[in-house]
């Protein structure tokens, strides 16, 4: 009988358990925590990279046409340049297809100039596998 008792007693018994379900619901909150963190900072990142992309954009419309040059001036923009890799094309069209930069498109008509701008950064994140942030732009020069 006195387990019968017991068994009733502990079967009634409240106390503890707002203690047993954060125990239960901690896990879940934290890795939303971490995996919120995680896509904040890779957002973050991506950002930044625009942000370069953006100062090489600057420094062709500053009459920088040179993409070595440029390549220099999104590299020298980013706050934390380590694995950043950047690259610059020069791309030229003759309406709408590809062309040579040497030749005039007619005997009046230069072909289009653009330059392609590109920065990525390997992300290595808490949660989230490892992943390259990646931004670029094109520029029309003439």
């Amino acid at each position: 009988m006195r387990i019968k008792t017991l068994l009733r007693a502990f079967a009634g018994n409240e106390r503890g358990m707002a203690a047993v379900e954060m125990g239960l619901i901690f896990p879940i909150l934290a890795f939303g925590f971490l995996l919120m963190a995680d896509i904040g900072t890779a957002v973050g990142g991506r950002m930044e990279l625009d942000r370069n992309v953006r100062a090489g954009v600057q420094a062709v419309m500053s009459n920088i046409n040179d993409p070595d040059g440029i390549k220099a001036y999104v590299i020298a923009s980013a706050e934390n340049a380590t694995n950043l890799s950047v690259a610059v094309d020069k791309t030229c069209k003759c309406g709408g297809t590809a062309a040579s930069c040497t030749t005039w498109c007619t005997s009046t008509v230069p072909p289009a100039v653009f330059l392609n701008i590109s920065a990525a950064k390997p992300y290595t994140g808490y949660l989230l596998p490892k992943f390259d942030l990646k931004s670029a732009t094109h520029v029309q020069l003439r």
